[in-house]
């Protein structure tokens, strides 16, 4: 049961650090439109702001999305409802993105945790098998 569970918990890592992947290494710029600014809380209940923003990819259908990432101060002048921003999307799944200005997610914390649950995933099968 133990092992099942790190197992999954290691694919759900490897599947986010795949995704963060390809959106660095393949993904695309493009102008974005701020649509509204999503006011939301951290763990400890601070403001965290979110950018929804829309735009379209070219031979794509229109495309609006929140920041996967938020700032905890309100966003400058130029990510307010109505202004331009610039996005990076994945070509492949443009529901992807990463919003320029705001923090990069954490690959490397997903990284760590494909690591670490790998190998208590291997070390339980391990002591299962002897």
């Amino acid at each position: 049961m133990m092992a099942a569970m790190f197992g999954l918990v290691t694919v759900a890592a490897v599947v986010d650090v795949w995704g963060r992947y390809r959106l660095g290494v393949h993904g695309k710029q493009i102008t974005a439109e701020v649509v509204r600014v999503h006011e939301g809380r951290d763990g400890d209940g601070d403001p965290r702001y979110f950018p929804v923003v829309a735009f379209t990819p070219p031979g794509g259908a229109r495309v609006q999305v929140e920041s996967p990432t938020g700032k905890p101060h309100p966003p400058e002048v130029a990510a307010f409802p109505g202004g331009r921003t610039t996005v990076r999307y994945d070509p492949s799944r443009p529901e992807r993105i990463h919003v320029e200005g705001y923090p990069a997610s954490g690959v490397l914390m997903s990284l760590l945790i494909a690591v670490v649950a790998g190998t208590v995933t291997v070390a339980c099968v391990a002591g299962m098998l002897s």
